[in-house]
C-alpha cells in the first residue's frame, strides 16, 4: 500500500504566478490604460519584476500606484511574492514598439542582426519598423561628401536599439 505525502496544516502551499496572469491583471485595470508594460518577469520564487512606462515617461509615484494596486489584487495567502515596479532605464535597449514611438525625435543607436551599427535620429515608427535620419559620408570624385538620408529598418532586422544620451 502506497502512502501519499501530506502537507502539515501549518505549511502554506503557494501557487506560481505567471507572467501572463500579471499582464492580464494589469491590462484589465482601467486606471492603467495610459501605461505600457515593457517587461514582466516572474522568477521561480515568485519575484515579480515589472518595467512600466507611458508615452510621457513614468514617475516614481506612478510606479508606486501600480505596485499598490497589484498588491491589492494578488492574494498573499495563495501566492507568496516579492514585487518590484520600475521604469525601463535610459541605457536599456528598447523592447516593445511603443518605446520607439515614444522616442521619435531622439537620437538612437541601432545594432542590426548582422552586427552593423547605425546611428541617427528616430523620425518614424510603425508596426513594421522604424525610420532614422542619418548623416552618411560618401566619396564623390575623390572627395568626402556628407549627406543626410532617411533609412527605414524592419524590426526583424534589428538586434538592439538604445537611446543615445547627450550631455
Amino acid at each position: 500500500m502506497k502512502r501519499g505525502l501530506s502537507v502539515p496544516s501549518f505549511i502554506h502551499v503557494y501557487e506560481m504566478i505567471s507572467e501572463q496572469s500579471i499582464r492580464n491583471i494589469l491590462e484589465q485595470q482601467p486606471e492603467f490604460a495610459e501605461y505600457f508594460f515593457v517587461s514582466i518577469k516572474v522568477s521561480g520564487d515568485n519575484h515579480i519584476e515589472i518595467l512600466a512606462d507611458t508615452d510621457k515617461g513614468i514617475t516614481i509615484d506612478q510606479c508606486g500606484e501600480i505596485s499598490s494596486k497589484l498588491e491589492e489584487i494578488l492574494d498573499r495567502d495563495k501566492e507568496d511574492f516579492e514585487l518590484e515596479v520600475s521604469s525601463p532605464g535610459l541605457t536599456e535597449p528598447f523592447r516593445v514598439p511603443r518605446q520607439y514611438a515614444k522616442n521619435i525625435g531622439n537620437d538612437v543607436e541601432i545594432v542590426l542582426i548582422d552586427g552593423q551599427k547605425l546611428e541617427g535620429t528616430l523620425i518614424a515608427a510603425d508596426s513594421d519598423g522604424v525610420t532614422i535620419k542619418q548623416t552618411v559620408t560618401e566619396k564623390v570624385n575623390g572627395k568626402r561628401k556628407k549627406s543626410v538620408i532617411d533609412n527605414t529598418i524592419r524590426f526583424d532586422n534589428i538586434k538592439t536599439t538604445k537611446l543615445k544620451i547627450k550631455f
